[in-house]
């Protein structure tokens, strides 16, 4: 029972790992559209899918969804194929001095899921469905109508000195007063959140997260509070 126990844990453990490693895209779940690359090593539909998830999951986070590059470089055909699989096998592998993980001997990739990498590299990336105001429009919630939020501060904190701490793999933040070093209130927002920005009003906080969902935070509460929520893109980095 103990050791069943344990496997189990370690299953969860390695399956939660996964979905936040590099902040992990969930542009990985949806359908997208696959550009053919006659010059690009050949892969099955399956081996594609595969990477595709892969690259969502461990990738994205640095490189970028369209692999255009973010913190890391990027990774499009024009640069990946002139390299070719055995040097990016090589460089997913084991890594560099400048930053890239070394995927096979840290052991979260196995020799086939490098070589697999290597060549999916080399394809053109797949293009994600076009999120657009329809979308953004029904994905709207008023939670609270601003005719029904408080008229008045109903709390004493100072709102010039609160920090909004980022909870990222929790997916919340953490409203902390700077005046007491207490925290104030922990807020439930979008998955791996990425910015929080407060209203030039000084009421509201803005927090956005890589699926895209903003969230708008009334801090006139006695604790602070979700009002309305917005989903305006299938990935987001940030709000302003």
């Amino acid at each position: 029972m103990f050791q069943a126990g344990n496997a189990a844990a370690e299953a969860r453990v390695a399956a939660e790992d996964a979905a936040h490693h590099a902040g992990s895209s969930p542009v990985g779940s949806v359908l997208m559209h696959k550009n053919s690359n006659a010059d690009a090593p050949a892969m099955t539909a399956a081996e594609f899918d595969q990477a595709r998830q892969l690259y969502f999951e461990r990738c994205a986070g640095c490189h970028g969804v369209l692999r255009k590059g973010a913190t890391g470089k990027p990774l499009t055909p024009a640069t990946t194929l002139g390299q070719g699989t055995d040097y990016l096998k090589a460089f997913i592998g084991y890594g560099s001095p400048g930053g890239m993980p070394n995927f096979l001997t840290s052991g979260d990739f196995n020799e086939q899921e490098v070589d697999l990498m290597a060549r999916y590299l080399q394809q053109e990336p797949p293009v994600p469905p076009e999120w657009g105001m329809k979308d953004m429009l029904g994905s709207w919630k008023l939670v609270v109508k601003p005719q029904d939020r408080p008229k008045k501060k109903m709390n004493k904190v100072n709102l010039r000195n609160v920090f909004s701490v980022t909870l990222r793999d929790a997916g919340e933040v953490a409203l902390i007063d700077g005046d007491t070093k207490q925290i104030w209130g922990i807020v439930k927002t979008g998955y791996a959140v990425h910015i929080s920005r407060v209203s030039a009003s000084g009421r509201y906080v803005y927090v956005i997260g890589r699926d895209g969902k903003l969230d708008l935070i009334d801090m006139w509460y006695a604790q602070p509070t979700v009002v309305a929520t917005l989903k305006i893109g299938i990935e987001a980095r940030s709000v302003e």
